[in-house]
């Protein structure tokens, strides 16, 4: 009997860029034990969930890793985008107080929600042992593990807050040099959440430049963008391509779309 590969080595030639999650803010929320395959729909309150969608935040749930100290069992973190990274604990009605939360040190969030897709369970995780041994303690602090990204076809998948950068197909060497210098190479990177996927691809075109994006007008199946990079504005014409990809392990090939540059100028 035959046994089909895994998703993210049938994806291993589809491209990053454009593939990141859309969401203004982050927030997190430490759960030490199991999460099953839908996590946030099972195990956030009712409550949580409105004040995330009041602050424009998408919910992730995170632990840490296997032998490292946990948290506080209520701890969460918020990451609006604005690159300062929040952290504290719940008040006694469960939510988060930002008045009274502290800047945290940037974290990398990599998913291990193995229950949704073996991929991020198998590579994620064998990402995070192989950090463990090459990074010095202080650094490996700085890992937590996450709940689904989306796009456990590029596994490992990770998130890199307060930037809200979405990174997939993770290296250990990829790993230290952000850690270590807040660098990451373009190949690793599927877009920062703040921006639409068509502004992703042209994100990461440009990295390590950071580009001011002015606008993002559709233009019939196209998106016609400006950037600012320095003092000069520049014109990107992106194009939605329609394809068919196997997006979860087990799955059929279903319709999805892949955005490109076609024009810059």
């Amino acid at each position: 009997m035959s046994v089909n590969p895994p998703c993210s080595v049938i994806n291993a030639q589809t491209p990053l860029a454009g593939t990141a999650p859309v969401s203004d803010s982050w927030l997190i929320l430490l759960h030490q034990g199991a999460w099953g395959a839908r996590p946030v729909d099972n195990l956030v309150s009712h409550e949580l969930k409105t004040w995330a969608q009041d602050h424009g935040a998408q919910v992730l749930l995170t632990r840490t890793p296997q032998h490292a100290a946990p948290y506080p069992s209520s701890t969460f973190w918020f990451s609006g985008g604005g690159g300062n990274l929040l952290h504290g604990t719940l008040d006694p009605n469960g939510l988060p107080d930002l008045q009274v939360a502290q800047s945290s040190e940037p974290l990398l969030l990599i998913c291990t929600n193995g229950k949704r897709d073996q991929c991020c369970a198998t590579f994620g995780r064998s990402l995070i042992t192989q950090c463990q041994k090459l990074l010095s303690a202080k650094l490996f602090g700085h890992i937590l593990e996450c709940s689904h990204l989306g796009g456990h076809r590029f596994a490992p998948t990770a998130i890199w807050v307060p930037e809200n950068l979405v990174l997939g197909r993770l290296d250990p060497p990829a790993v230290l040099d952000l850690l270590e210098k807040g660098e990451i190479d373009s190949r690793f990177i599927r877009g920062s959440t703040h921006l639409s996927p068509a502004q992703q691809v042209v994100q990461v075109s440009l990295r390590p430049l950071r580009p001011d994006f002015q606008s993002c007008t559709p233009r019939g199946k196209d998106f016609e963008i400006e950037a600012q990079i320095g003092d000069v504005t520049e014109s990107f014409l992106v194009a939605a391509h329609h394809t068919t990809q196997v997006e979860t392990c087990g799955s059929e090939a279903k319709e999805s779309t892949e955005y490109r540059i076609i024009d810059r100028s």
